[in-house]
Parts: C-alpha cells; sequence; structure tokens
C-alpha cells in the first residue's frame, strides 16, 4: 500500500495475519482500572461522589467526567452536565485489577442506589496506557 504524508509517498510493508490466533503476541497485556458510566438525572455531581467514594474494595474513585469534561473532583460550576456519567475506578499504586474487583464494584453501585449502564475496562500494552488520560 502506497499513502502520502505532505509531500513524501510512503509504502507500508507491513502484514498482519487476518485470523486472531495466527497472531504471535508478544505484547504485555495489563489490566489496570475501569471506566464505569452510570446513568442518574436526579442527583448532583458532588452526591454522586459522596456515595462512589464511601465504596470500599480493591477500586477507588478516581475522577467523573460528563460529556468529556472532569467535574470531580475540582470541576467547574458552570459546566453544563447531562445524565450520563463517566466514572473512573482505579486501585492504589501498584496493585493489580481483577475482574472479580470490578464486579464486586459494580454490585456495590448498584446496591448504593446507581445504575450503571456500562463498563469499559482500561488496559496497558507494554507498560503504555491503551486509554485516555482523565485529569483530576
Amino acid at each position: 500500500m502506497i499513502y502520502e504524508t505532505g509531500s513524501r509517498k510512503k509504502t507500508n510493508t507491513s502484514t498482519v495475519a487476518l485470523n486472531a490466533e495466527e497472531r504471535a503476541s508478544s505484547v504485555e497485556r495489563r489490566l489496570e482500572g475501569t471506566d464505569v458510566f452510570l446513568f442518574e438525572n436526579s442527583r448532583s455531581v458532588d452526591q454522586i461522589a459522596e456515595i462512589l467514594e464511601k465504596l470500599d474494595g480493591e477500586l477507588r474513585l478516581s475522577v467523573i467526567t460528563n460529556r468529556g469534561a472532569n467535574v470531580y473532583p475540582k470541576g467547574a460550576a458552570e459546566i453544563f452536565t447531562t445524565d450520563h456519567w463517566r466514572c473512573r475506578f482505579m486501585p492504589e499504586a501498584d496493585q493489580t485489577v481483577s475482574h472479580e474487583s470490578i464486579q464486586e464494584l459494580l454490585g456495590k453501585i448498584k446496591e448504593a442506589g446507581l445504575e450503571w449502564i456500562q463498563v469499559e475496562n482500561l488496559y496497558s500494552f507494554d507498560g503504555e496506557p491503551g486509554y485516555s488520560e482523565a485529569k483530576k
């Protein structure tokens, strides 16, 4: 395949097997946390955070975003928010995350009266985050 970047032509000579099982992978994939998306239209971000901070377990609330804007901690009061919240949970430094700890977290969120609608696990690949940064 030949493609142009600016005034230079480049040729892509890399090949990848079409079937996943035919690809040898030496990439280290590590589960590092999870983003839990909530539907909530009757509580403020501070009320949501207060509930989530009280959940004990391996994963801790790190940041909450709404429409891509950080709203907790240190969110601006004038940010227009919707009923769809992304809540990032990460472990303490150098701790591992398991699928069981994420399942436990989801159960606690439900028990606390919040509705989770989507989960996206956060992985690193060869030590590099494969997920977007959520600044605090």
